[in-house]
């Protein structure tokens, strides 16, 4: 210490500087004043103090005495008849007084000059602390009741609590800012593989403390028995007893979500795509979710019948039977998507997240419709439709047989084409874009007046057309012609 340096600044001009530990800590809000650490109570301790301005050991003996606490408490003395260096200028705190002597104390020196005049110095005060902290008798971390019992950590778990698992820690005796507990997660009871570090401050000294652990450390440190612990070390370094380990079954390494396609029971394919023969529909179909889809209690799942939004598409969150992954589409979506491929997949949504996850995607291949009716018409007999059999001022009339998945929300156009007499092509609207009336055995398609049969050349065939639209209109497919041929 420099001669300024070791200068008062007190009041008193006799009064000396206050002793000097080098060992002490800092202080910091909420902490300890002047906290020496447990490390530096294992042996004696040097107390450093300043020479006096009138020191002269050249003239006389010289001495320096140590008080803990109090002029009544003579600790040290130290003495010289030479110039000391300031290497050698200090007094010692017997390690004995620093253990087991927990709490704020005083020190000061008392400096004699060689004529025996005696100067006290300023206190210093300092804190000892050499009690490890006390934890709670049953000190084991507390996991949450989804993981405890039995002891089971999952991916699954992890997923749905933000990628982390919280255990509160047991409050131990007499918490204080700054304290630092360190927690361990290792593969045997005593692995010192250190988790992390909570440090208290100031302003959570005292409130509960939660061990937040995250999926990506868990998973780094793999599958299997894990010991979990922890010890606390309060500020002045000294060390609780180890907690008493949790021992969890990991099973946390990410389970791929595998989504594969789903697939139709009546259409027979590959893995991705297949083929759906109408007929095998007439009592709608079945959307089978694979059992190799890793789909969670408690998840959402809908099966998604052709692109939402189009014609004949279907959304569907009921399996059938319950508890089954297989979803029932129903018939009357079904003759939409005739002569068309459509995609068929399912979604799977997670509590609390807003995007779902989806399948691989099925392609369906729906066939035409086989074994449509043909149009039929009251004054046609053996072939032939007879003008004379027609009133004048009368109709021909038509009519349809029922035709399998026959709706009311499907579209019917009927045209007559032939000839003239000219043989100039002639056609005649029946009906079009009509909507079709009823489901019923046999439905009216129109009439076509004896005028407008007149129109064609006698002798000449015609042809009855029929066009249906299964999908409102988007499409048009044609039913079998009628054929007759026109005679007087």
């Amino acid at each position: 210490m420099s001669e300024s340096a070791d200068k008062s600044s007190s009041d008193n001009p006799r009064e000396l500087l206050p002793p000097r530990i080098d060992e002490l800590l800092d202080n910091i809000p909420g902490g300890e004043i002047n906290l020496l650490p447990e490390a530096a109570t294992h042996d004696d301790l040097k107390v450093w103090f300043v020479l006096w301005d009138n020191s002269d050991p050249t003239l006389g003996e010289e001495s320096v005495e140590l008080f803990l606490d109090g002029a009544q408490n003579w600790v040290d003395r130290r003495t010289w008849n030479a110039f000391i260096e300031p290497s050698d200028r200090y007094v010692t705190l017997s390690q004995r007084l620093l253990r087991g002597n927990d709490g704020l104390h005083r020190l000061h020196y008392r400096a004699t000059a060689y004529n025996n005049e005696s100067d006290d110095s300023a206190e210093l005060e300092i804190t000892l602390d050499t009690t490890p902290p006390v934890l709670a008798a049953d000190s084991k971390l507390v996991f949450p009741a989804e993981v405890l019992p039995p002891n089971k950590l999952t991916a699954r778990y992890l997923e749905q609590n933000n990628d982390e698992v919280k255990a509160n820690l047991p409050g131990y005796t007499d918490p204080r800012p700054w304290d630092r507990i360190t927690w361990y997660w290792g593969s045997t009871p005593g692995t010192l593989d250190k988790g992390g570090v909570i440090e208290l401050d100031d302003q959570n000294f005292s409130d509960p403390v939660v061990v937040t652990i995250s999926a990506d450390l868990i998973q780094d440190r793999g599958d299997g028995s894990r010991y979990v612990w922890y010890e606390v070390q309060d500020r002045a370094g000294n060390v609780s007893p180890r907690s008493v380990a949790v021992v969890l079954d990991v099973d946390a390494t990410p389970i791929p979500r595998t989504l594969p396609p789903a697939k139709v029971k009546e259409a027979p394919g590959g893995s991705s795509s297949g083929v759906l023969d109408p007929f095998n529909a007439v009592n709608g179909v079945t959307v089978i979710i694979p059992q190799e889809a890793v789909i969670y209690d408690g998840e959402g799942v809908f099966v998604q019948w052709a692109e939402p939004g189009t014609v004949g598409a279907y959304r569907t969150d009921t399996p059938n039977p319950a508890g089954s992954r297989d979803y029932k589409i129903p018939n009357d979506k079904i003759a939409q998507h005739l002569g068309k491929t459509i995609s068929v997949r399912y979604e799977v949504f997670e509590p609390g997240v807003v995007e779902p996850h989806e399948s691989n995607n099925y392609s369906l291949r729906v066939d035409e419709l086989n074994g449509l009716p043909t149009i039929q018409c009251d004054k046609v007999s053996g072939g032939r439709l007879s003008l004379g059999s027609i009133a004048d001022g009368g109709y021909a009339s038509f009519t349809l047989e029922r035709w399998t998945f026959m709706a009311v929300d499907q579209f019917l156009t009927v045209e007559v084409r032939g000839v003239d007499s000219g043989n100039q092509q002639v056609r005649v609207p029946v009906l079009t874009e009509s909507p079709v009336p009823e489901v019923a055995q046999r439905i009216s398609a129109g009439q076509i007046s004896k005028t407008d049969l007149q129109r064609f050349k006698i002798g000449s065939p015609l042809e009855v057309r029929v066009s249906m639209s299964f999908d409102a209109k988007q499409t048009w497919k044609d039913f079998p012609r009628l054929t007759p041929t026109l005679v007087a």
